[in-house]
């Protein structure tokens, strides 16, 4: 079985438990490629209500949540009944010495022996970090996470995640294309040759709201999200300026 038919059949027990027992029910955290994945095996299948959240606005690992009949708002829900919320989120407070990165906090959770598919976003600021995971290592973070490279963590947990007090780092840019297609906009918005555009979308590494995107061709509008895996990412806010030379003006917010 590969991973995408494993990923499938995944998908088809939660579906089971959450009809059958009426309840919510939710995958691992998936990284874009899993979503696109389920997001297109989803469309294809009726009457199953889901969603994908990881936890706060722009995630980029989430949950595949299926909701039973009786939840009309999955967050209101969420809200009332907090016992029930599929993410925690944590806050690590790091020492005032060190200096530590997404990948000190990353190693420092894997090296416990935890899968990376129980971690959501780290999300890494000058005092420590904000990241996501499941109810069910909880516990065992709280007990067994003091430290990240070579600093020290104080870890709490925070008792809604609608907690989160997080700016991200966006930094504007203007960019010229002549086309909306993706490899015009993924070379002007990351600074890429439109050859080297075009490889990282034949490699799937591509994701333009969630979903991998294969073909060179395809076309952007205002509000589209997009992920080069490794690059960064960026939304664009607007695509209705136009320069002298008749290029289209895209206005982006890059995450940096």
């Amino acid at each position: 079985m590969n991973d995408e038919e494993l990923l499938i059949s995944v998908i088809e027990d939660k579906i089971s438990e959450c009809e059958n027992n009426s309840v919510i029910a939710s995958t691992d955290f998936l990284d874009l490629r899993k979503q696109s994945i389920a997001v297109s095996y989803l469309k294809r299948k009726k009457g199953v209500r889901w969603l994908l959240w990881g936890g706060y606005e722009n995630a980029e690992r989430k949950l595949l949540i299926f909701l039973p009949f009786y939840i009309d708002d999955f967050f209101e829900y969420v809200k009332d009944n907090g016992g029930e919320q599929p993410i925690v989120l944590f806050r690590a407070d790091k020492d005032g010495f060190s200096s530590l990165s997404h990948r000190d906090y990353l190693g420092s959770i894997l090296g416990l022996g935890i899968r990376r598919e129980k971690i959501g976003d780290i999300l890494v600021d000058e005092k420590g970090c904000y990241f996501f995971a499941l109810p069910v290592i909880s516990k065992f973070i709280q007990s067994n996470l003091f430290k990240a490279g070579r600093g020290t963590l104080k870890i709490s947990v925070m008792s809604d995640v609608g907690e989160l007090n997080y700016t991200p780092n966006i930094k504007e840019k203007l960019c010229f294309v002549q086309t909306p297609r993706i490899d015009s906009v993924c070379s002007g918005v990351f600074s890429l040759s439109r050859t080297k555009a075009s490889e990282f979308i034949e490699k799937g590494l591509v994701f333009v709201n969630d979903e991998q995107i294969l073909k060179p061709d395809f076309r952007l509008k205002a509000a589209d999200k997009i992920v080069i895996k490794g690059k960064g990412r960026a939304i664009i806010r607007d695509d209705s300026g136009k320069s002298k030379k008749d290029r289209i003006a895209l206005i982006v917010d890059v995450f940096i």
